[in-house]
């Protein structure tokens, strides 16, 4: 660039223009323009006539710069050529690195290096931060900066060239040996919040669960009762701070929840309420409905259904116990009965051969006896389990009471008689009609007379009477005796089998009488029930009048 002073104006290349407006001594606004101006009031105009020589005849930087950036230009096609070139070498070679990567030449084992101490993601961002300072070195050295932004570019090219190759390598040794992602930084800090997480959740569910049961414990009464003082409380604090219509809106709003909860309890207590009345009538297959219901309502339905369940396990494990017994029984009772009629027979045989011998004959008078005591034994033993378990047929047809009276009077006047007894019946006039089965029948009375005869004090009176109960509907069988011995026991327990009026157990029998009678009785639709008072007696039959 030349000044004025040594060329002509057609020598001059460009013409630039500057006017200055200024008010007094200072200029206001400069601007450029590259068309002539003229100078007018307040504005001076500055003219500058610009021309470029050819070539730098000085040597300087700028010259400097000019020679490399021709050589640059002048090699622009050798360059072209070798970029595919050693593009290609430095990516078969990258490859070949990342193949080799963190595996030793001797045994092919997987070494992961230094760099894999480091978490990838804190690796990834120190190169990230490489690649940062180097934009920014760059820009700033663009814009005119002193010399060490040119420094911090090359060192940030540095770091990244060595960060970014020891990223992929490491990045390779991660992946072969799959903790890429196990082994950053992100992942561990995520990993950590997780378990601090889950430790949070399983603090709180077991607080949770602590307090659910705590308040589980509490019983109802106490519960109703904390509601009913947190709702005092509720009310008190709404009418202190909002006076007369704070307590009116609070109230409206309990109903809109109380109603709804009165609701709810009133249906779950039916349930209950229908749940135990079923148990209480016996149906063990009624199964309380739980749905919906909460806390304590739904633990006592449970209880009612395990109830019932019990119940129908514990039933069918007698029945089935009964019934094996039963089983036991009479298959036992079979196979003695039957080499027991033989030892019969041949006893009775032996009895009545001649003989000189006398103690043969009162020998087998008592082998006799005893046989038949235990034949009847074994037939009551039966007889009772089979009543027991409601295995014995019965077949109840129209009957009059009077008659059973009248035979068993008939069938025990000799062995009352023997036992020194006054036997004294009553009975109405008129017939009482009852459902019976005239053989069962007739084994209770069997059994019912028989313990009088065993057990009376001799030299006193029996009654046996029949009377009509007709507000009950009811036909009442009366067998009273005074006892010979003291009646230190229950009814209850007389009603027990082989129990016995006499422990000492002098008298004949097997305590199974009673137990037979009372069975028997509620096979045919009546009951038997026993009533002692001191040494009175009382036997009572009760059966429906028809």
């Amino acid at each position: 660039m030349v000044s004025s002073k040594s060329a002509t104006d057609a020598d001059w290349q460009y013409h630039l223009y500057f006017a200055a407006v200024t008010e007094g001594e200072n200029a206001s606004e400069v601007f450029y323009t590259e068309d002539p101006v003229t100078e007018e009031d307040g504005t001076k105009v500055y003219t500058y006539d610009v021309r470029f020589l050819e070539g730098f005849p000085e040597m300087d930087d700028y010259r400097l710069y000019h020679g490399i950036l021709s050589k640059v230009y002048e090699l622009r096609y050798h360059v072209i050529f070798f970029i595919p070139l050693f593009s290609a070498l430095a990516i078969f070679a990258f490859v070949i690195l990342m193949a080799s990567a963190a595996r030793s030449p001797l045994d092919e084992e997987l070494y992961p290096g230094p760099l894999n101490r480091i978490p990838f993601d804190v690796l990834a961002a120190i190169v990230a931060g490489g690649v940062g300072l180097f934009v920014y070195a760059i820009c700033s050295a663009a814009a005119g900066s002193d010399g060490q932004e040119l420094i911090a570019a090359g060192v940030s090219a540095i770091t990244i060239l060595v960060g970014g190759l020891g990223l992929c390598i490491s990045m390779a040794a991660r992946i072969k040996q799959k903790n890429l992602i196990t082994g950053s930084f992100c992942y561990w800090l995520l990993m950590w919040l997780w378990k601090i997480l889950k430790a949070v959740c399983r603090f709180l569910v077991r607080f949770g669960k602590g307090l659910l049961d705590f308040a589980r414990s509490i019983p109802l009464v106490w519960k109703t009762c904390l509601l009913i003082a947190v709702v005092l409380f509720v009310e008190l604090v709404a009418a202190g701070m909002g006076g007369y219509y704070g307590f009116a809106d609070l109230a409206v709003f309990e109903h809109f929840i109380f109603i709804p909860a009165v609701l709810y309890l009133a249906i779950v207590l039916r349930r209950l309420q229908k749940g135990g009345e079923a148990l209480a009538s016996g149906d063990m297959s009624y199964h309380t409905d739980t749905k919906g219901m909460l806390f304590d309502f739904k633990k006592h339905g449970e209880n009612l259904n395990n109830i019932a369940g019990g119940m129908n396990i514990a039933v069918s494990e007698r029945l089935k116990s009964e019934r094996m017994k039963t089983e036991l029984i009479t298959n036992v009772s079979h196979d003695i009965k039957t080499p027991l009629t033989s030892i019969i027979n041949y006893a009775t045989l032996i009895g009545q051969e001649r003989t000189k011998n006398e103690k043969i004959h009162e020998y087998s008078e008592v082998l006799v006896r005893q046989s038949d005591k235990l034949k009847r034994l074994i037939e009551d033993l039966v007889e009772a389990s089979k009543a027991s378990t409601g295995n014995l047929e019965v077949h109840p047809v129209p009957s009059d009471a009077s008659i059973f009276l009248e035979q068993a009077s008939g069938e025990y006047e000799e062995k009352l008689q023997k036992a020194e007894l006054t036997l004294v019946t009553s009975r109405p006039e008129q017939p009482v009609r009852i459902m019976a089965d005239g053989r069962r029948m007739w084994r209770i009375f069997d059994n019912l007379m028989n313990n009088i005869c065993k057990y009376a004090q001799p030299g006193t009176r029996v009654y046996l009477s029949l009377e009509e109960d007709k507000e009950k509907g009811n036909a009442v069988i009366t067998f009273k005796n005074t006892s010979r011995d003291a009646l230190n026991i229950s009814e209850e327990e007389l009603m027990e089998r082989f129990t016995r009026g006499d422990s000492s157990r002098n008298t004949e029998g097997n305590g199974l009488g009673l137990s037979i009678a009372r069975s028997m009785a509620e096979l045919q639709g009546g009951t038997l029930k026993l009533a002692i008072d001191g040494d009175l007696f009382k036997a009572i039959l009760t059966f429906p009048l028809i």
